[in-house]
């Protein structure tokens, strides 16, 4: 590996941390560079590397062009970049040669295999040729590698045996001042949220939040109401679904035709804020085909909603099947049966799935990941 030592933590200047990912916004990994800049910036020179910034009077490349050309021109511009210079280079990014991989997007080899199968769909997009070249490149070179779950873990462990020493977790973290259980004992009501007027009163509220629907599920997501309202007795609410993030509706209508779902079923759009929904919600649904730790399950359990999902995200991890949640064994819907009638039967303690998450912060996330920073710096030589 061609980059220099790390700084010692107890050097007598602060020392330098280059924080890398490509997007500057859009999703959780980040929101997950965003609040390691906060935090380490309080002990160390913190310099957030992205496409676009600008370092010794070069911009970095990674900002236009086909995906797997921004991800290889961004790859070459912060190694070359960085070659010279002292510090620790904290990386996001499937690619870039660091001391910590922060592994939050997974293992893209797992993704493909649970996306595609056996078929050989997956060589018509040069992404999914280049990602696992660039992730071993990456892996390679790291001193530290910290997935966001033990899922994650393992697939690294499975697909890159020598790099086992180097393995750390650390889950997710929420934020307690966003997300957190309303202080009314009954369920917001509905026309606070500014949700469409023709939602039946009552009803079972369920929630989907996320982006890139066809891997967080949604079909799966409206089988399960399907599923759930056909079994519902005539005294019992059925079951609405709100869906919230940024996807195409209109990929979803001949579905809901042959469910007769169109009243069912609400597209809320892009929403900035969550928490009166996670409140309002009886449950989230997010079977998700590949998700190495949805935030949106978190930040739902800790506004007390209990989750179901799918044993593919490393968010099941929290969650206590059968008590704060569901886990499907996976996302082809088997076991839709079952988690119907947990649906319809479970009963539970107001607060329990909140409390069941309560230590999960973002401040413990973060003190984590300073923790092995220092283990990184107190262990070079």
């Amino acid at each position: 590996m061609s980059h220099p030592t790390p700084t010692p933590i107890s050097d007598s200047r602060r020392p330098v941390v280059y924080v890398v990912r490509r997007q500057s916004s859009g999703g959780g990994a980040e929101t997950a560079a965003a609040r390691l800049v906060e935090h380490l910036s309080a002990s160390w020179e913190v310099h957030r590397l992205a496409a676009g910034s600008c370092i010794a009077g070069s911009k970095l490349a990674g900002g236009k062009g086909p995906g797997w050309w921004r991800a290889l021109r961004f790859a070459a511009d912060v190694d070359a970049a960085l070659a010279d210079r002292p510090g620790v280079i904290l990386n996001l990014e499937r690619g870039p040669k660091c001391h910590v991989y922060r592994a939050g997007d997974g293992v893209h080899l797992r993704w493909r295999s649970l996306r595609f199968g056996r078929s050989p769909l997956w060589m018509t997009n040069p992404l999914h040729w280049l990602y696992p070249r660039l992730e071993s490149k990456t892996v390679t070179s790291a001193r530290l590698v910290v997935s966001n779950s033990e899922m994650v873990r393992r697939e690294m462990e499975r697909t890159y045996p020598q790099a086992a020493h180097k393995l750390r977790v650390v889950l997710n973290g929420f934020d307690p001042r966003l997300f957190f259980p309303s202080t009314d004992p009954t369920k917001p009501p509905t026309q606070a949220l500014n949700l469409p007027g023709n939602i039946p009163k009552p009803c079972r509220l369920f929630l989907f939040v996320g982006s890139g629907w066809q891997r967080k599920g949604l079909a799966r997501a409206l089988e399960l109401l399907t599923v759930y309202n056909q079994a519902v007795m005539p005294n019992e609410p059925r079951g609405v679904l709100l869906v919230v993030g940024k996807g195409r509706p209109e990929q979803y209508r001949s579905l809901l035709r042959r469910w007769n779902l169109d009243s069912q079923v609400h597209f809320l759009g892009v929403r900035s804020e969550l928490t009166r929904l996670y409140q309002a919600a009886d449950v989230l649904v997010l079977p998700t085909l590949y998700d190495p730790f949805a935030n949106a399950c978190l930040e739902a359990m800790a506004c007390d909603c209990p989750v179901l999902t799918t044993a593919n995200n490393g968010a099941a991890e929290v969650i206590a099947h059968g008590r704060t949640g569901y886990v499907l064994k996976n996302s082809l819907g088997n076991d839709l049966a079952d988690a119907v009638h947990w649906l319809r039967t479970a009963a539970r303690r107001p607060g329990e799935v909140a409390e069941s998450v309560a230590s999960l912060t973002v401040d413990r996330e973060m003190r984590a990941f300073s923790a092995l920073m220092r283990e990184l710096s107190s262990s070079a030589p």
